[in-house]
């Protein structure tokens, strides 16, 4: 057949030594194909596209990946359903591990910036840099696994598809020390919370979805260990040649992992927490409460608490010449005119009768200040 691998076939009869199995290979194919839409559809209820996104990827490549093992069943030397196999099964887990590293940063914001050893923006960065960096790895070794170019052997083809993979794990090892770390920090005590998001994290909810993100990561760090091993054996080793290997560390715990992300589900733990606590978002100055008016009358414009601030500061005096507006009938306040509008009546002119005993009063006192005493010793006498 022209598609098959030939006398380049890695062993006798083509690729696998064993014709993989339909049952086994078929069941894992529908609980993926089963989980694409479900994941979908969470991304789309709980308003985390990203996330369903990248792992909804990870399980289109292991649909991918197990249909081909099917086909394989009836051509083991087919060099299409080898590479549907091996790019299906070694690039769908190494998306599960990106959706995992799409949720680091959102368990490191919801506690508050101040309290992650270094900044959720960055984590992601590198981890999605590392994560970008094993996918094409791990493409163009099994490119060559494949297809055995002459410069570089099946053997070390499989090396570079074990390098891409332990790219991989190291990234999931920097994940889990910085997630224990951080744990470790938190649980001290030194530092307190931030409350913006005490309602998430102070849940029963989130600590289920902490518990299954660990147990993921844990498991996927455990596949991805074992695949390097397998791959740095060759495809000719006796761990690539193991069906019964494959269906549990290459099928069962990927599966695991991905119902593990879809039942505890990030969006279901954080809900409208998610955009807030996301490090691709732009932050914005906290919206302070819009404060409410007292229930109180209006107060008149000419009253003010303040005595320093009744008249201008260039002069102290009121400004007569202003005429201050009328207030309406029944108005709160102080009247409008706080002035008398009419002047009160000037005092009654004396009568005749007391301007002339008011006169002879006075005069009596002034004849009175005139009669001065003679001298009591002449002055001729002094002198």
């Amino acid at each position: 057949m022209a598609g098959d691998c030939g006398i380049s076939c890695p062993v006798d009869g083509g690729y696998f030594s064993y014709s993989p199995s339909i049952a086994g290979n078929a069941i894992l194919l529908a609980l993926f194909s089963l989980l694409l839409p479900i994941t979908l559809y969470m991304g789309y209820l709980f308003r985390t596209p990203f996330f369903s996104a990248v792992l909804a990827t990870g399980l289109a490549f292991d649909v991918v990946g197990f249909a081909g093992r099917v086909l394989l069943h009836g051509d083991r030397a087919s060099q299409t359903y080898f590479t549907l196999s091996m790019l299906g099964t070694v690039l769908g887990p190494t998306f599960t591990a990106a959706a995992i590293f799409v949720v680091l940063p959102h368990v490191l914001a919801v506690y508050g910036d101040h309290l992650s050893p270094c900044r959720p923006s960055f984590v992601e960065a590198g981890l999605c840099s590392l994560t970008c960096a094993a996918l094409v790895i791990e493409l163009v070794g099994v490119l060559f696994v494949v297809y055995s170019f002459r410069d570089v052997p099946r053997s070390e083809s499989a090396g570079i598809v074990a390098g891409g993979l332990a790219v991989q794990s190291a990234a999931l090892f920097g994940a889990s020390v910085l997630y224990f770390w951080f744990t470790l920090k938190l649980n001290s005590g030194r530092r307190v919370p931030d409350e913006s998001h005490v309602s998430v994290y102070l849940s029963n909810r989130f600590g289920r979805f902490l518990r299954g993100l660990e147990t993921a990561t844990a498991l996927l760090l455990v596949y991805s260990v074992y695949r390097v091993i397998e791959m740095a054996g060759g495809v000719d080793g006796d761990l690539f040649q193991s069906e019964k290997a494959f269906m549990v560390m290459n099928g069962a715990i990927p599966l695991a992992v991905c119902i593990l992300l879809s039942v505890f589900h990030p969006g279901i733990a954080y809900g409208s927490s998610w955009d807030q606590t996301s490090p691709r978002r732009a932050k914005q100055p906290i919206q302070l409460p819009l404060q409410q008016q007292p229930l109180t009358h209006r107060t008149h414009y000419a009253y003010e608490p303040n005595i320093r601030h009744q008249f201008p500061a260039r002069s102290r005096r009121p400004n007569r010449a202003l005429d201050p507006p009328q207030a309406g009938s029944g108005s709160a306040g102080l009247p409008a005119t706080p002035r008398p509008s009419h002047k009160p009546p000037s005092p009654r002119a004396p009568s005749p009768k007391s301007t002339i005993a008011t006169s002879r009063r006075h005069s009596g006192r002034s004849e009175r200040k005139s009669h001065v005493q003679p001298d009591l010793v002449d002055s001729d006498m002094l002198w």
